[in-house]
């Protein structure tokens, strides 16, 4: 299957596909099949995306549902964040982005989807956004 995505901090896209996890990356959008976001450093690539199933998560090559009774944490460490879904054993490590703060009207989950995603998983409305009809 293959998927279009987000970065929330760059205006960047990726097209994934989840069978063999060959991603491409452009700065202009493929079509209107937006279907997540994703975050990409030098180690590690994480997405989260819509399907009819609800959200999932894309890590490692490998795909995982999400749902409320997963214990997610951020944890905050100066420049750096630790993020982690223990049920799955997902840890990463990254930099804060230099987007945080730099907009007075945007919050830290408008650029970081690890914050994203720990503050929204729980409500009702992130599993109607990311479920596909």
């Amino acid at each position: 299957m293959r998927i279009e995505l987000s970065n929330m901090e760059v205006y960047e896209f990726c097209i994934l596909d989840t069978l063999t996890g060959k991603k491409s990356f452009s700065k202009d959008t493929v079509g209107n099949d937006f279907a997540g976001f994703y975050f990409y450093d030098s180690k590690e690539f994480f997405a989260i995306y819509s399907t009819k199933e609800g959200p999932m998560i894309y890590y490692k090559n490998k795909q995982y549902s999400i749902n409320p009774d997963l214990h997610t944490y951020v944890k905050r460490m100066g420049e750096w964040r630790e993020f982690d879904i223990r049920e799955y054993g997902i840890h990463i490590r990254y930099k804060t982005s230099p987007y945080i703060g730099f907009d007075v009207w945007s919050e830290e989950e408008d650029v970081d989807l690890f914050c994203y995603l720990e503050s929204k998983y729980k409500k009702e409305e992130f599993y109607q956004r990311f479920t596909k009809e």
